[in-house]
């Protein structure tokens, strides 16, 4: 009998612990929410917010998923391209954002490396239409945020 309640409540450990490890990890509607959260506080007589691009990743390597966000404020003839990191403090996200340069095009993350692809004007090209290929990286360590390059 002993036996058998061991194994029953092991087992019911075992299944709260996998329960509350799936409840702390962020998904795609998860991070959207978040993303939606942090723009709508980014409002501003410069434009409006708009998301371009996330990317759930542990940037910090805490075990708790992190958003890297590619995000634009749209003005009436322009627009001014960001990177932002929310880092999962628990029950906050603490933002970290960045003006980036150029047509961002997409983000990519391995482990702490962000590398957001871009297009730049080249020497004859008119300002609406960027055609040089560029490669912008940035390193998140010690608490900072540093470009590579």
């Amino acid at each position: 009998m002993t036996t058998i309640r061991l194994a029953s409540w092991l087992t019911g450990f075992a299944v709260l612990y996998l329960l509350a490890t799936a409840g702390h990890a962020l998904d795609d509607a998860g991070a959207k929410a978040v993303v939606s959260k942090f723009l709508a506080s980014q409002k501003s007589a410069q434009g409006d917010p708009s998301a371009a691009q996330h990317v759930i990743s542990d940037l910090n390597g805490d075990g708790k998923p992190d958003v890297v966000l590619l995000w634009n404020i749209l003005g009436p003839t322009y627009f001014l391209p960001k990177l932002t990191i929310l880092l999962d403090q628990g029950k906050t996200y603490r933002a970290l954002t960045t003006d980036l340069t150029g047509q961002t095009e997409k983000v990519t993350v391995a482990g702490s490396l962000i590398t957001v692809d871009t297009l730049t004007l080249g020497p004859r090209d008119p300002r609406c239409c960027p055609t040089v290929r560029k490669q912008l990286e940035f390193r998140w360590a010690g608490g900072k945020l540093t470009a590579q390059k």
